[in-house]
Parts: structure tokens; sequence; C-alpha cells
């Protein structure tokens, strides 16, 4: 099963380490293949991003949105969708 995160949650505000979090539980403990969404024109500078900070430890691919049918993490609320470490274990609950 895939699991789709948007790619921008990656970057600030929010945490790329909690990033890598969310990706590291749906992978390792839920078996899910991990795709980050991304608009096509900014997958080749999220791919730089994600290579600087580690994040393709545990994403398998980034696509643009509607490439692929997947389970989605998005992230409402607030002034600013984020993902950080104090919504992070309402968001492992979700997976």
């Amino acid at each position: 099963m895939l699991l789709g995160i948007a790619a921008d949650l990656s970057a600030p505000p929010s945490s790329p380490i909690t990033f890598r979090e969310v990706c590291m539980f749906g992978k390792v403990s839920r078996g899910y293949d991990i795709i980050a969404i991304s608009p096509k024109d900014m997958i080749s500078d999220y791919a730089r991003w994600f290579k600087t900070y580690g994040l393709f430890d545990y994403v398998d691919d980034i696509l643009p949105p509607g490439e692929i049918r997947s389970f989605n993490v998005e992230i409402t609320g607030g002034d600013s969708a984020r993902l950080t470490v104090h919504n992070l274990h309402a968001v492992l609950g979700l997976l």
C-alpha cells in the first residue's frame, strides 16, 4: 500500500526530522511504500532538500499529485499546516 505525504511538510515551518520520523514509522511499522507528493515544477528542488537532510532513507519517490492513488497525510488547522514534534503523535495515530 502507498502512503503519500505532502513534500512541503518536510520544509519550514515543519521539521525535516519529524517528517523523517513519520516516513520511518509508515515504512517500518506499517509496511507502506512512501511517496512524497510535490508539484511537478518543485520535484527537483525537493529531491535536493531530501538528500541534504537524509529524508530519502524512507521515501521511495517524489511524484506530482494525481499520478498515483495513495493514502495521503494532510495536516490542516491553525494558521499554518506543519509537521512538528507537537503533533507527531496525532499524525502517527492516523497511520
